[in-house]
């Protein structure tokens, strides 16, 4: 039976405890340790019988047969199956990567003809016509601030 169960039989048994005899009992320790479950229900037995309460004898009946029953195994979910597996996985042999099939010189990067630039360039101005590709950059001064004031 799932807890949930056992606690909403063992809070129905503390609710006519507490308005038939007084007894005031602890439902989560109830629903949880046999042995405080077991005299719980011989309490509610005792006192069914001693004052005439059928619904106590039930009740503590119900209580009994729940926790005579084992609990169900917990349940692992999906993500956490996932992730274990995965870390107790081998490691994965990365294959090296096939080398470009276009020779060095057709291959023309933005690092290979600004090399000095630690940003990407605009290309805005190509779009429009007003770049020359073949048009020199001015030199970039290394010590110049990188940023404006300090910041980023």
């Amino acid at each position: 039976m799932p807890s949930s169960e056992k606690i909403a039989i063992a809070a129905h048994l503390h609710v006519l405890l507490r308005r038939k005899t007084g007894r005031v009992t602890d439902t989560e320790w109830m629903a949880s340790n046999a042995e405080y479950a077991a005299e719980i229900t011989r309490f509610a037995r005792e006192k069914a019988v001693e004052d005439g309460h059928a619904d106590l004898a039930a009740w503590a009946d119900k209580l009994e047969e729940i926790m005579g029953t084992p609990d169900p195994r917990q349940r692992v979910p999906l993500v956490k199956m996932v992730t274990d597996a995965v870390k107790h996985a081998a490691p994965a042999v990365h294959a090296a990567p096939v080398p470009d099939r276009q020779s060095s010189q057709s291959v023309n990067t933005e690092e290979e003809v600004y090399p000095e630039s630690g940003f990407i360039e605009s290309t805005f101005g190509v779009i429009f016509g007003e770049h020359d590709p073949n048009k020199p950059r001015k030199p970039v001064d290394p010590n110049a601030p990188r940023y404006v004031k300090g910041l980023r």
